[in-house]
């Protein structure tokens, strides 16, 4: 049989039994013997047309499938869809107005509320090609027309931005943005750009354009908008009357979709020529469908003067379907012998023994599907036991199978199923009837979020700014001043007693960012030496803190460690019960762990990751080695909510080996922790989990070899030293969620071993974020809504005067709930009991401040409402955000504010960052780029943050970074001073060029921390990609660069333009050969002259470019001949 495509549907038959995971096969051989190749399938909910879309893609078709999925969101409220599911929607209403071959998975719940008509796309699609008489005025008027954000750079569909003769556009029919470059008006190419840089690859014939969305907020639609609000009673929403009138389009907009257009339209109406497939049942489906949203939107009538104009009921629906070719699958069949019975019944038991009967049956066919590389390994194994040549499908619909083999496939079903076909059974086999189960992995596409975050975090007017020479001071701006026809560029620093230091654009690498401080900071003294003192003081702290680091790196090289001979089958057996299927980081870091455990040396292993990330399991797999031969294990952990959680997790792992374990805390009676020590001591208790209780005197190990620190950071010193009373050769695994900032991770890794654990569960879903102005109603839904599905809520706000009113709003909106309320001013038994409680499921909301805890995974909280967000960090509302998501149950977060237009333009940019960034893994880019102090002091140890606090967190971690490569006699980048170069010529890049002064002064730091001639020409590629054609000015900026970098290598420090030539000052320990230069000078007069206090004079009267082109010669002819080796 040549593959599934050999079976054939009789047309008179119009029902199917088909189900579940046969589904996405069904479809796929409907659409390759259906003659119009355009059918459509209408699930019971959006989770299911997510399923069986992912599952068709396995399938490795060429078919265009695409879903249209409802509102993600309640839609007539004061929240918007998520970007991802606006997009979604309008590629695939563009994909049916085109009249695109395809297979359309959609849900009943889209057919009830009414979309853009089709005629909303003319004039609304752009296709950009080379020579095309599209030009940059057209398609700037087409973006702005259709509700394009304009941004710095575009990271999310719907965004553009333009710089000189280029514009970026990124439009929700692609996957990727694009750069359009333009000679004149007319387009000359078009190249793909990539979101984590910025910079273009391969070159594309044409690009597609859309609106962004069904939301069109242009000039016809807003003044029908307008006519519609003031006919209709609407209270508290004249915010948005404003701001939709002026095309401000703020969250919550989107309610106003009913009103915003003239008519609207049923999804029917783009699929008249489509084959149909419901459920069978679909007829009661959708009626509840429908009566759920009219429900809904009881409440919100006020947005539309008749719900048929919104809404498509059944009578509607009915209606329209009489026009198509209706199909419905069901759980029972009408098939003859050429009929395909598609038959989701899981086929057997989950016994290895019936499936390998199953292969030996007559006229039974076997497929094994999967789609983990982990049950690939697994299932060569278990076929063997069949003795039948074992064949991969590359292609199940045309390669060919027959009977006498057994097949396997990358598919992924949730559960078994048979086609039949004839007289012939080919049974579809899922790897979750074979294997314990496994948590299949849902495909995402990468995100790279750390240049969105990047921009975010640039210096802006009013930040503190630390000059490695001069201290701290605050960040006023950037000055443009004249002189002589000659234009330079400054950033102005104000220090004390209004002192002022303005910093020439070229030399900004002596510049780093101060980093967000809890409390008031003083601003340094310009001329005094206390500075250099304090820097001098910190240096010596540094160089204590990172000699100890070396030394115990060196000791642990030295000493013995116990070698761990790994019991592999047992360990097999332990790692196949692990539920889901491990991340890549995770295998790196177990197959790290086991060769540290084999090498004879003592493990000193720092992982670091987010909660949730899998840490927990590495520390099982580490345990068990141990264990397994013959060691006892201790964890220990800061807070007794987490010496129980542990436990919980542990014995639950370890219940089917022979292992003992035990916790100590001081919820344990006297009694209780005298009996757990003297069995420590004869080796009865095998794992030992406990509070700082162990670090007792009396508590004695019989043969210890692992010891396990959570959250080292939250130990006191006393207490760090009290651990190495333990015998040296024990193995250490410590663990810690404090992500390590990019700027110390090189550093770090020479002298301690780390393992960065990264990749997000394969099971975890986005957080869908939401921005969102105050509405009770809402909120009282949002509560609701977590609750009712057995689920826990955390309100948060940023200060404990807002906790009373808001703690009285919520009883007072969701009266019959258990509510706890917690801030730092409770004392810690307090707060404990709270969490405790908390953790136990006995309080629905817990009301708090930031400090909810960290180390805790409580996996039955998907919801967290954070009012007041614009008064919290970036990093702080990433880390607030992921206190929730931990389990693969969609969470939410609900960022709420009172009025989105009276926040400032930064807080409204953080807002949409955190919103924009849904993806997982995104922590370590924001950490990366955060200046927290209080993070800072976590890394290197909570008792260094008074001394990060004098010089800011950016430059103490340079600090550490030198002295490290100090002690390890790796040479030192010295960044201590920097030359001042003045050619004589303009240098800025003026706001004509770059519009943004952010971006500009962000550009001029990058600039000025180049450090060779390879930097530079990457960089000066950069900036044509990026921005085109250089400006003149621009262009001078890169020489004075070059110039620069010739010069500090030469030991510079000033070079100065004048009307006879250049004066070239170097630095008193310059390795200038005096009697050299001063032999040369004599011989050359017109050219060199020697000026005291170590100043030359190079002479040269020609044109300004040909002066500066004589004056790299010269430089290089210094380097050459004037230098001692």
């Amino acid at each position: 049989m040549n593959g599934l495509e050999d079976f054939t549907f009789k047309d008179e038959f119009n029902s199917f039994k088909v189900e579940g995971s046969s589904i996405s096969l069904f479809l796929v051989l409907k659409y390759l013997k259906s003659p119009q190749k355009r059918i459509a399938f209408f699930a019971k909910s959006n989770s299911d047309v997510e399923k069986i879309e992912q599952s068709i893609k396995s399938l490795n078709t060429n078919i265009l499938t695409c879903t249209f999925p409802s509102f993600d969101c309640s839609f007539l409220s004061n929240l918007s869809p998520t970007i991802d599911n606006k997009r979604q929607r309008i590629k695939t209403l563009y994909n049916l107005y085109q009249n695109k071959e395809m297979i359309l998975i959609s849900s009943l719940e889209s057919l009830v509320e009414k979309t853009i008509s089709k005629k909303s796309f003319i004039n609304s699609e752009l296709v950009l090609s080379v020579n095309s008489d599209i030009n940059y005025t057209k398609i700037i008027e087409f973006l702005k027309k259709n509700n394009f954000e304009l941004v710095d750079f575009v990271t999310n569909a719907g965004e553009y931005s333009k710089r000189g003769e280029i514009i970026d556009i990124f439009s929700p029919l692609s996957n990727y943005p694009v750069r359009v470059f333009f000679h004149f008006e007319n387009i000359e190419k078009i190249k793909k750009i990539s979101i984590n840089t910025q910079e273009t690859s391969i070159e594309i014939d044409k690009y597609e354009i859309c609106p962004p969305s069904e939301f069109i907020f242009n000039d016809e639609n807003i003044s029908h908008f307008r006519k519609e609000f003031r006919e209709l009673e609407l209270i508290n929403k004249d915010d948005y009357y404003q701001s939709i009138s002026e095309k401000n389009i703020i969250e919550g907009s989107e309610q106003f979709f009913p009103i915003l257009n003239k008519s609207l339209s049923p999804l029917t109406d783009y699929i008249v020529d489509f084959k149909l497939f419901f459920y069978s049942d679909y007829k009661i489906n959708f009626d509840k469908a429908y009566k759920d949203k009219l429900s809904e939107y009881g409440i919100n009538k006020k947005y539309f003067l008749n719900e048929s104009s919104y809404l498509f009921n059944f009578q509607n629906l009915d209606k329209s379907l009489k026009k198509f070719n209706l199909n419905f699958v069901s759980d029972f069949s009408i098939y003859t012998q050429n009929i395909l019975n598609f038959s989701d019944q899981i086929l057997l038991p989950k016994k290895r023994e019936d499936i390998l009967r199953l292969i030996n049956t007559k006229g039974s066919i076997v497929i094994f599907c999967f789609d983990s590389i982990t049950n690939e390994v697994k299932f060569k194994n278990f076929a063997s036991l069949a003795k039948k040549p074992l064949i991969k499908i590359n292609n199940l619909f045309t390669d060919r199978i027959s009977f006498g083999y057994i097949y396997y496939f990358n598919l992924k079903i949730d559960q078994s199923f048979k086609v039949k076909y004839q007289n012939i059974d080919i049974n579809f086999i899922s790897d979750k009837d074979i294997f314990e189960k496994i948590t299949q992995k849902k495909t995402q596409t990468p995100t790279d979020n750390s240049l969105i975050i990047k921009d975010f975090s640039k210096l802006k007017s009013g930040d503190l700014v630390v000059h490695i020479n001069h201290g701290v001071g605050q960040y006023i701006g950037l000055k443009t001043t004249k002189l002589n026809e000659i234009e330079y560029e400054f950033i102005e620093i104000l220090y004390h007693s209004n002192d002022k230091l303005f910093i020439p654009i070229q030399n900004l690498e002596l510049i780093s960012k101060y980093g967000d401080s809890d409390g008031k900071v003083t601003l340094d003294k310009l001329g005094l030496s206390n500075w250099q003192k304090k820097k001098a003081k910190i240096k010596n702290k540094i160089k204590d803190i990172a000699n100890d680091l070396i030394n115990v790196a060196a000791k642990r090289a030295l000493d013995k460690g116990e070698v761990i001979d790994l019991n592999s089958f047992e360990y097999e057996k332990f790692s196949s019960q692990f539920e889901f299927t491990e991340t890549s980081d995770q295998i790196k870091t177990i197959n790290q762990i086991r060769e540290d455990l084999y090498s004879g040396q003592p493990m000193d292993r720092l992982v670091c990751g987010d909660v949730g990330f899998g840490k927990t399991e590495i520390a099982m797999r580490a345990s068990f080695m141990c264990l397994s031969a013959g060691y006892q294990v201790v964890m220990i952990c800061p807070k007794v909510l987490l010496v129980n959680q542990h436990f919980k997790t542990f014995s639950e792992r370890f219940n089917k080996f022979n292992y003992r374990i035990s916790k100590i805390s001081r919820f344990e009676s006297n009694n209780e922790k005298k009996k757990i020590k003297e069995e420590l001591t004869k080796g009865k208790i095998n794992l030992l989990i406990s509070t700082h209780a162990i670090f007792a005197n009396d508590v004695k190990f019989q043969k210890l070899g692992l010891i396990i620190i959570d959250e080292e950071q939250s130990f006191g010193v006393e207490q760090k030293e009290k651990l190495k009373r333990f015998k040296p050769s024990c193995h250490v695994l410590t663990l810690t969620a404090t992500p390590i900032p990019r700027t110390l991770q090189s550093s770090i890794f020479k002298i301690k071993d780390i393992s960065l654990i990264q990749t997000p569960p394969v099971n975890r879903l986005n957080i869908k974020t939401y921005l969102m102005i105050e509405d009770l109603l809402e909120i009282k839904k949002i509560i609701s809504t977590e609750i009712n599905r057995n689920g826990q809520v955390f309100y948060v706000a940023p200060r404990i005067s807002d906790l009373d009113s808001i703690k009285k709003k919520i009883l007072k909106s969701v009266p019959n709930i258990n509510l706890a309320c917690i801030h730092g001013k409770l004392n810690s038994s307090q707060i404990e009991k709270i969490y405790s409680e908390f953790f136990n499921k006995k309080i629905d909301v817990l009301l708090s401040t930031a400090m909810i805890e960290s180390g805790l995974d409580l996996s039955n909280v998907n919801t967290i409402i954070i009012e007041k967000p614009q008064l919290f960090g970036l990093s702080q509302l990433y880390q607030l955000r992921g206190r929730v998501g931990r389990s693969s149950i969609q969470a939410y977060a609900y960022l709420i504010v009172k009025n989105i237009q009276s926040l400032s333009e930064d807080a409204v940019k953080k807002l949409k960052i955190i919103s924009k960034i849904d993806k997982l893994g995104a922590g370590l880019s924001i950490a990366s780029n955060d200046l927290s102090i209080r993070g800072a002091g976590n890394i290197i140890g909570s008792e260094q943050s008074g001394h990060i606090k004098e010089v800011g967190v950016e430059l103490y971690y340079k600090m550490v970074q030198e002295t490290i490569n100090e002690l390890k006699n790796i040479s030192p980048d010295s960044d201590e001073w920097s030359p001042n170069i003045n050619l004589g010529f303009s240098i800025n890049i003026s706001d004509n060029y770059i519009k943004d002064s952010n971006q500009r002064l962000s550009l001029y730091r990058e600039l000025s921390s180049i450090k060779d001639s390879d930097q530079l020409e990457n960089m000066r590629i950069s900036l044509l990609d990026k921005y085109g054609v250089l400006s003149k000015n621009l262009k001078n900026l890169l020489i004075v660069i070059e110039i620069k970098i010739m010069a500090k290598e030469l030991l510079i420090k000033k070079i100065d333009d004048t009307n006879v030539g250049f004066v070239l000052e170097f630095k008193s320990n310059t390795n200038l050969d005096i009697s050299k230069i001063l032999e040369y000078a004599m011989s050359n007069p017109s050219i060199l002259e020697l000026k005291p206090k170590s100043k030359l004079i190079f002479r040269s009267n020609c044109d300004k470019i040909k002066k500066v082109k004589d004056l790299k010669k010269f430089l290089k002819f210094i380097k050459t001949n004037f230098y001692l080796k």
